[in-house]
């Protein structure tokens, strides 16, 4: 496998961002200068991550579709992935991620329940229970670091889904100002 820059934080482990995001920057490392891997964050207690490490973090993408009419079948092996980090297990390699400089991109799909205010949440906590707690921890490492900020693509099923994850990220950090 390459070893490749760690240039994207992956909150989810599941089918759309293999299959979808992993997929197309297989693409743009495969077609382009991007050379760039991916972390993936596992941002529930259980997960794909163990599985996912058990293969090395590869796998193949197969994608059935029609051309000028006739089946296909694409099959691409897509080896984007350098590791996983499981913040329940580790939580210390969860908040290195971002005093990494080379960090540019974060996705995330944590399903539609994945957005949303945990009012329980602490920045004690490690880690705190809800997705919004642990990217709002992880960007103020990476403001305590005085890095770059990343670009934020949340791609969960729910409507303005950016707008609400940075209006429950606002939530969170008033919380972590008031405690």
């Amino acid at each position: 496998k390459p070893v490749r820059p760690e240039r994207v934080i992956q909150f989810g482990e599941g089918g759309f961002l293999r299959g979808f995001v992993d997929w197309m920057l297989q693409k743009l490392n495969d077609n382009t200068d991007f050379n760039g891997s991916v972390v993936v964050v596992q941002p529930i207690k259980a997960g794909m991550c163990d599985a996912l490490e058990a293969q090395n973090c590869v796998y193949t993408h197969i994608m059935r579709g029609l051309e000028n009419g006739k089946p296909t079948v694409d099959k691409q092996v897509v080896d984007v992935i350098s590791r996983t980090v499981k913040p329940y297990d580790d939580f210390k390699s969860f908040l290195d991620l971002a005093k990494n400089p080379d960090f540019r991109f974060v996705f995330s799909n944590t399903t539609e329940a994945g957005i949303a205010y945990v009012p329980e949440d602490k920045p004690t906590d490690t880690p705190p229970s809800s997705f919004p707690a642990k990217l709002t921890l992880l960007l103020y490492e990476r403001f305590q670091a005085k890095l770059n900020g990343f670009l934020i693509i949340p791609c969960e099923l729910i409507g303005k889904n950016g707008e609400t994850l940075k209006k429950i990220g606002t939530y969170v950090r008033e919380d972590m100002e008031a405690f």
